[in-house]
């Protein structure tokens, strides 16, 4: 864990020197110009993002029971799949703003593990 402690609690992607691209997770490789450890820091958890696509999950265990997981894209690039919190179900829809927060994600032997999941924008 603390060897990416930048990515799980900051929410530290990488940006493409040669061109450009975000990439979340973190990369080695780009994923559009292929270079090889090219990469500076580039920070996701407060840049504006909208919800690409969603589904709902109604048989998967949650601490807020259905699931919900979104596909986001940030503002300026990046994608990341991850959990929606704080939401009404049935109300998520392809578009809506989200930022990210910092979440427990489950709960194993006492042990917290924390995450980040979207949320509406507020």
């Amino acid at each position: 864990m603390l060897r990416s402690e930048t990515w799980k609690f900051g929410f530290v992607g990488t940006k493409c020197t040669a061109c450009g691209t975000p990439q979340l997770p973190p990369q080695r490789i780009c994923t559009k110009c292929r270079r090889r450890d090219e990469m500076e820091a580039y920070p996701f958890a407060d840049r504006a993002a909208k919800v690409a696509t969603f589904t709902l999950d109604r048989l998967a265990h949650s601490l807020n029971p259905p699931t919900v997981n979104v596909v986001v894209d940030f503002a300026g690039g990046g994608r990341f799949l991850c959990e929606m919190t704080d939401c009404e179900p049935e109300k998520v829809a392809i578009g809506d703003e989200v930022e990210m927060t910092f979440r427990r994600m489950h709960t194993a032997d006492g042990v917290h593990n924390y995450f980040w999941k979207a949320r509406p924008r507020r």
